[in-house]
Protein backbone atom coordinates (compact mmCIF):
# COMPACT_ATOMS: atom_id res chain seq x y z
CA UNK A 1 0.00 0.00 0.00
CA UNK A 2 1.47 3.44 -0.92
CA UNK A 3 2.01 6.21 1.78
CA UNK A 4 1.28 9.56 1.25
CA UNK A 5 4.03 11.32 -0.45
CA UNK A 6 -9.57 20.41 -14.59
CA UNK A 7 -11.98 23.04 -14.91
CA UNK A 8 -15.51 23.77 -16.47
CA UNK A 9 -18.68 24.98 -15.65
CA UNK A 10 -20.99 22.33 -13.97
CA UNK A 11 -24.11 21.71 -15.33
CA UNK A 12 -26.78 19.82 -12.93
CA UNK A 13 -28.62 17.09 -14.52
CA UNK A 14 -30.39 13.87 -12.68
CA UNK A 15 -26.82 13.24 -11.33
CA UNK A 16 -24.44 16.02 -10.81
CA UNK A 17 -22.08 16.24 -13.70
CA UNK A 18 -19.01 18.28 -13.83
CA UNK A 19 -15.95 17.86 -16.45
CA UNK A 20 -13.78 19.63 -13.42
CA UNK A 21 -12.15 16.63 -11.70
CA UNK A 22 -14.35 15.04 -8.32
CA UNK A 23 -13.57 14.42 -4.88
CA UNK A 24 -15.59 12.82 -2.48
CA UNK A 25 -14.29 13.58 1.31
CA UNK A 26 -15.88 11.04 3.85
CA UNK A 27 -14.83 12.23 7.71
CA UNK A 28 -16.80 12.36 10.67
CA UNK A 29 -14.82 15.71 11.76
CA UNK A 30 -17.04 18.35 10.22
CA UNK A 31 -13.41 20.63 11.02
CA UNK A 32 -11.18 18.40 9.02
CA UNK A 33 -14.15 17.43 6.50
CA UNK A 34 -14.83 21.91 6.09
CA UNK A 35 -10.79 22.96 5.92
CA UNK A 36 -10.26 19.69 3.28
CA UNK A 37 -13.44 21.06 1.09
CA UNK A 38 -11.58 24.71 1.42
CA UNK A 39 -8.79 23.32 0.02
CA UNK A 40 -9.40 21.25 -2.63
CA UNK A 41 -11.99 23.73 -4.09
CA UNK A 42 -9.46 26.07 -3.90
CA UNK A 43 -7.40 24.18 -5.98
CA UNK A 44 -10.32 23.75 -8.46
CA UNK A 45 -11.65 20.64 -7.30
CA UNK A 46 -15.47 20.05 -7.29
CA UNK A 47 -15.71 18.43 -4.00
CA UNK A 48 -18.06 16.77 -2.22
CA UNK A 49 -18.16 15.88 1.66
CA UNK A 50 -20.26 13.28 4.11
CA UNK A 51 -19.82 12.73 7.60
CA UNK A 52 -20.82 9.09 7.80
CA UNK A 53 -20.56 6.24 6.02
CA UNK A 54 -24.33 6.05 5.83
CA UNK A 55 -24.40 9.42 4.00
CA UNK A 56 -21.56 8.97 1.74
CA UNK A 57 -23.43 5.88 0.30
CA UNK A 58 -26.20 8.10 -0.48
CA UNK A 59 -23.94 10.98 -1.47
CA UNK A 60 -22.70 8.36 -4.23
CA UNK A 61 -26.01 7.73 -5.66
CA UNK A 62 -26.80 11.57 -6.11
CA UNK A 63 -23.22 12.26 -8.14
CA UNK A 64 -21.45 10.76 -10.97
CA UNK A 65 -18.23 8.77 -9.64
CA UNK A 66 -15.71 10.98 -8.39
CA UNK A 67 -12.16 10.86 -9.28
CA UNK A 68 -10.91 10.17 -6.11
CA UNK A 69 -12.44 9.14 -2.43
CA UNK A 70 -10.71 10.69 0.31
CA UNK A 71 -11.95 8.04 3.18
CA UNK A 72 -11.18 8.94 7.33
CA UNK A 73 -10.11 5.10 8.45
CA UNK A 74 -12.30 5.98 11.85
CA UNK A 75 -16.18 7.27 10.94
CA UNK A 76 -18.59 7.74 13.89
CA UNK A 77 -20.91 5.31 12.28
CA UNK A 78 -18.32 2.45 10.87
CA UNK A 79 -14.35 2.17 9.85
CA UNK A 80 -12.61 3.13 6.92
CA UNK A 81 -12.63 -0.72 6.45
CA UNK A 82 -15.95 -1.66 6.84
CA UNK A 83 -17.24 1.53 4.69
CA UNK A 84 -15.34 -0.43 2.19
CA UNK A 85 -17.01 -3.65 2.53
CA UNK A 86 -20.41 -1.90 2.47
CA UNK A 87 -19.61 0.27 -0.66
CA UNK A 88 -18.64 -2.57 -2.73
CA UNK A 89 -21.58 -4.71 -1.38
CA UNK A 90 -23.93 -2.33 -2.57
CA UNK A 91 -21.80 -0.43 -5.56
CA UNK A 92 -18.90 -2.32 -6.56
CA UNK A 93 -18.54 0.06 -10.33
CA UNK A 94 -17.39 2.29 -7.33
CA UNK A 95 -14.87 0.50 -5.53
CA UNK A 96 -13.36 -0.98 -8.63
CA UNK A 97 -13.50 2.00 -10.81
CA UNK A 98 -12.80 4.82 -8.09
CA UNK A 99 -9.31 5.53 -6.23
CA UNK A 100 -9.77 5.34 -2.15
CA UNK A 101 -6.99 6.98 -0.06
CA UNK A 102 -7.55 6.47 3.57
CA UNK A 103 -7.04 9.53 6.00
CA UNK A 104 -5.57 8.36 8.97
CA UNK A 105 -3.51 9.19 11.94
CA UNK A 106 -2.15 5.77 12.15
CA UNK A 107 1.47 5.45 10.47
CA UNK A 108 0.44 2.53 8.42
CA UNK A 109 -3.30 0.90 7.44
CA UNK A 110 -4.72 -2.77 7.11
CA UNK A 111 -4.74 -4.45 3.81
CA UNK A 112 -8.08 -3.63 1.96
CA UNK A 113 -9.41 -2.00 -1.64
CA UNK A 114 -7.67 1.35 -0.83
CA UNK A 115 -4.86 2.51 -2.64
CA UNK A 116 -2.51 3.97 -0.23
CA UNK A 117 -3.28 6.90 2.89
CA UNK A 118 -2.22 10.46 3.86
CA UNK A 119 -1.53 11.22 6.89
CA UNK A 120 -3.03 13.09 9.35
CA UNK A 121 -2.70 15.97 9.61
CA UNK A 122 -0.55 16.38 7.05
CA UNK A 123 0.48 20.09 6.15
CA UNK A 124 -1.62 21.80 3.43
CA UNK A 125 0.37 21.24 0.45
CA UNK A 126 1.68 18.37 1.47
CA UNK A 127 -1.88 17.13 1.41
CA UNK A 128 -2.38 18.85 -1.92
CA UNK A 129 0.37 17.15 -3.97
CA UNK A 130 -0.73 13.50 -2.41
CA UNK A 131 -4.17 13.98 -3.35
CA UNK A 132 -3.13 15.18 -6.90
CA UNK A 133 -0.85 12.20 -6.99
CA UNK A 134 -3.35 9.71 -6.11
CA UNK A 135 -5.68 11.29 -8.73
CA UNK A 136 -3.03 10.38 -11.06
CA UNK A 137 -2.06 7.22 -10.15
CA UNK A 138 -6.23 6.83 -10.36
CA UNK A 139 -6.19 8.01 -13.65
CA UNK A 140 -3.31 5.88 -15.16
CA UNK A 141 -4.55 2.68 -13.51
CA UNK A 142 -5.42 -0.21 -15.78
CA UNK A 143 -9.07 -0.27 -13.98
CA UNK A 144 -9.88 3.57 -15.41
CA UNK A 145 -9.48 2.51 -19.13
CA UNK A 146 -12.80 0.33 -19.09
CA UNK A 147 -14.38 3.23 -17.49
CA UNK A 148 -12.80 6.35 -19.64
Amino acid sequence: METQEEKSDSTPTAAFVSLKQSILVIDDNVDALNLQKVLLGLEGYDVFTAESGEEAIHVLGDIEDPDLILLDMRLGDMSGIEFLDILEKKRPDVVKHVPVVFLTGMDEVPESKAIGFIRKPADSDQFLKTVHHFIEIGRHAPYKCELR
